[in-house]
């Protein structure tokens, strides 16, 4: 069928994306793939997609997902990309951010490919609450500083970080959507 033709080209490129962004995180610079990184030009293709073939049922709300998730990649994409401009201070938590946001963009990645999203999800949820607490635990011991410019630019780059997790996980839940109709 045409349509899964397509779906299956917005796919692949959903995983590039996903895969370029995991490369420039694993390295800590913005390779020049991440700067090609075009979400106009897939929402564009989404929408094309919409229009030429006139999904139903399962392959509308894949589209629809598709739609959706352009927005949180380009949030990741953000997150990334200021991570690694100001990434300057040494600290574990931040390194444990760090590790989990990878963690949990690498499960992502893994979960388009092999078209396994069920399984990830549960492990994604996990890198979230994860991120979420270690973020609470940076917000207490941050409190201690006396360096007001260090204290924002600890807790700004923290923000990125997890928020990369928070993004990963609502990315999830719409392809949960597009497999399966579940409310999200």
């Amino acid at each position: 069928m045409l349509i899964e033709k397509h779906l299956q080209k917005l796919n692949n490129r959903f995983y590039r994306i996903v895969e370029i962004i995991e490369e420039s995180l694993q390295k800590k610079e913005l390779t020049d793939e991440f700067f090609l990184i075009d979400l106009k030009e897939f929402d564009n293709e989404i929408i094309k997609v919409l229009a030429l073939y006139h999904p139903q049922g399962e392959f509308l709300r894949e589209t629809i997902a598709y739609l959706k998730i352009t927005s949180f990649l380009s949030k990741i994409v953000k997150s990334v990309k200021n991570f690694i401009k100001k990434y300057k201070n040494k600290n574990d938590k931040i390194e444990a951010l760090y590790q989990n946001a990878l963690s949990s963009i690498t499960t992502l990645k893994l979960a388009i490919k092999s078209e396994n999203i069920e399984d990830a999800y549960s492990t994604i949820i996990s890198y979230e609450k994860i991120a979420d607490d270690i973020y609470k635990e940076l917000v207490k011991d941050i409190k201690q500083s006396e360096n007001i410019d260090e204290i924002l630019k600890t807790l700004n780059t923290a923000k990125k970080l997890e928020r990369i997790t928070d993004s990963v996980k609502t990315i999830a839940k719409y392809l949960l959507f597009a497999k399966e109709g579940i409310d999200i």
